[in-house]
């Protein structure tokens, strides 16, 4: 018997897809500028850094991570991915940001994907906005939901305990 297989994967990027499923993370972060962890203005800078890495297909995932004395670590974990493989397209929301502690900090943790063509002008544009180096959290992370668009979609898990 023979045969021939093939398997074609494309790149369902566009601007609209990546404003979209970052909606669905905004309402997070709104969630926790309400809650009083951060400012309207650091949303937005999240929110607008992260855009401007998906435009240039320069992130592999990304975390918003919590951290306060005295608490575990924990944080949302979001997995990029164009290549039509989310298709179920979740509400926002469900998440108790009131569960956290007052003087819980908010960091925006992102792995960068080297592989993308803009990976120079990226690495010199972080540089520019004063970004350092940081580490992924530890610990158990359990798949939560999934917003997508068109074959474009995050994939989100929820790290640590709740």
């Amino acid at each position: 018997m023979t045969g021939t297989y093939s398997r074609s994967v494309s790149d369902t990027y566009t601007e609209a897809r990546a404003r979209y499923v970052m909606g669905k993370v905004y309402d997070h972060l709104v969630g926790l500028y309400m809650r009083g962890l951060m400012t309207k203005a650091e949303a937005d800078r999240m929110r607008n850094d992260i855009l401007y890495l998906m435009d240039r297909r320069a992130v592999t995932y990304f975390q918003l991570q919590f951290k306060a004395p005295g608490y575990a670590d924990r944080g949302l974990h979001y997995e990029v991915r164009a290549d039509s493989t989310i298709s179920m397209d979740d509400e926002s929301g469900g998440l108790n940001f009131w569960s956290l502690s007052d003087n819980t900090t908010v960091s925006l943790v992102v792995q960068l994907n080297y592989a993308s063509p803009h990976i120079v002008e990226v690495n010199r544009q972080l540089e520019a906005w004063g970004w350092g180096t940081a580490s992924a959290l530890s610990g158990s992370y359990q798949a939560s939901k999934s917003f997508s668009k068109d074959g474009y979609g995050l994939k989100e898990s929820i790290v640590g305990t709740w």
